[in-house]
């Protein structure tokens, strides 16, 4: 009986966390992260004002968890696509355009923009705790592929996959952003086979 009170319970949780999530991003889509606020969203929500923050300490935690939500929902189904794809340079590219595709990118790229702004600054707090809640789970597709490439040798296996994953997760983000920012400056094609190239030939000289 006990144990069944504690399922209603989470499940109750989880039901207004979701409706929280629901209901702001649908506000940070039509009038933007910046102008939309708690009151708002827990109007939206028909909750109050302190259940929003029971749940999430700002609204960019908020969107790192609608980010989470739709890469646990469609994360196993894109690896196995990805890994059908004929050689790891085209995985990790393909991976990369569903990253932004994933973000909404296209769509609101002022909600892009929070999200990875929130992400880097909380950082290095998160490292220091050991939490990792805040990842958007992106690095479990880079390592299934790095996976991959390490069993038809394409990439090195002296190094863990996951801390390939993150470096390769790291300099995207931070290429996305600069586009973010100029995006007459750079194309995201360009900059995605770039940052795939660069991580697997690394800096050498073409040729050698």
């Amino acid at each position: 009986m006990e144990q069944n009170k504690v399922s209603r319970t989470e499940r109750k949780k989880e039901e207004t966390r979701k409706r929280i999530i629901a209901a702001a991003m649908d506000l940070f889509n039509k009038q933007g992260v910046d102008q939309t606020t708690v009151e708002q969203i827990a109007e939206e929500a028909d909750i109050n004002k302190g259940t929003i923050y029971n749940h999430f300490s700002a609204k960019e935690d908020i969107i790192c968890e609608h980010v989470q939500q739709i890469i646990r929902e469609q994360g196993p189904e894109v690896i196995s696509q990805l890994l059908q794809l004929p050689d790891t340079r085209s995985r990790l590219i393909a991976a990369l355009h569903k990253s932004m595709e994933w973000m909404h990118i296209e769509l609101n790229k002022d909600i892009y923009e929070k999200y990875y702004t929130y992400r880097m600054r909380v950082s290095a707090q998160n490292i220091r705790d050991r939490d990792l809640s805040k990842s958007s789970g992106f690095k479990d597709v880079l390592t299934a592929i790095i996976d991959r490439g390490k069993e038809t040798g394409e990439i090195r296996r002296d190094m863990p996959s996951l801390v390939l994953a993150h470096h390769l997760e790291t300099y995207h983000c931070m290429m996305a952003l600069y586009w973010l920012i100029m995006p007459d400056t750079f194309s995201v094609n360009k900059i995605i086979e770039e940052n795939v190239d660069l991580f697997l030939n690394g800096a050498k000289k073409q040729g050698e």
